[in-house]
């Protein structure tokens, strides 16, 4: 499938961009800083239809407002699990507060839930992995997998921020992630992808 991964925000948040056939795009995981996004949505007259939150840690979502002020009038939808909103909505809990930015967002939130979606012409399934934080999701297109910080090339998401929990990351990967085919792709939050079958091979924390 084709996606673009533009690295945005002060910890290097890899931001992906699914385009549709019609002209129609997601948006996954905007981080602050959103300029060379909106510039390639503009470049390639994408319309964004949703925002899809991975989670509500501060480098996934202080994008938001960036691209929903430059493409609001399109109407875009910001999804995020019910576990998250409350990070969404709170600079101490989604950790903007401790840099100076206390960012928050709750305008016409939508939840996101385990099992099949569809926006507009886009269909995929939600995969719902509590453990880095509790509403954590990844986003599964044909064999494609956007898994936010749950799982990263050889390694897996830190679990001593709130909200976060190590033995129910492990259950969350070991049931929802590593069944997945091998040779699913993983796109994850930080850093460059990697397959399952990569990481079944190699990840030392499996």
């Amino acid at each position: 499938m084709e996606y673009k991964k533009i690295v945005t925000g002060r910890i290097e948040t890899n931001t992906y961009v699914i385009p549709g056939g019609i002209g129609g795009c997601l948006v996954i995981d905007p981080a602050d800083d959103c300029g060379e996004v909106i510039a390639y949505l503009r470049e390639n007259r994408l319309n964004p239809l949703a925002i899809l939150l991975t989670h509500g840690h501060f480098d996934h979502i202080m994008g938001v407002k960036e691209i929903v002020d430059a493409f609001g009038a399109t109407g875009i939808e910001v999804y995020i699990h019910d576990g998250d909103k409350e990070l969404l909505g709170n600079p101490a809990r989604n950790g903007s507060a401790y840099f100076g930015e206390s960012f928050s967002y709750s305008k016409d939130i939508k939840p996101l839930s385990d099992g099949p979606m569809k926006v507009g012409e886009f269909e995929f399934k939600v995969l719902h992995l509590p453990g880095h934080t509790q509403g954590g999701c990844a986003f599964l297109f044909e064999d494609v997998c956007f898994c936010g910080d749950t799982i990263f090339a050889n390694s897996v998401g830190r679990t001593d921020l709130p909200g976060g929990d190590y033995r129910q990351l492990m259950h969350s990967i070991n049931e929802k992630i590593l069944t997945l085919p091998p040779e699913t792709i993983l796109c994850p939050g930080h850093g460059g992808r990697t397959t399952v079958e990569r990481e079944m091979r190699s990840n030392p924390h499996l």
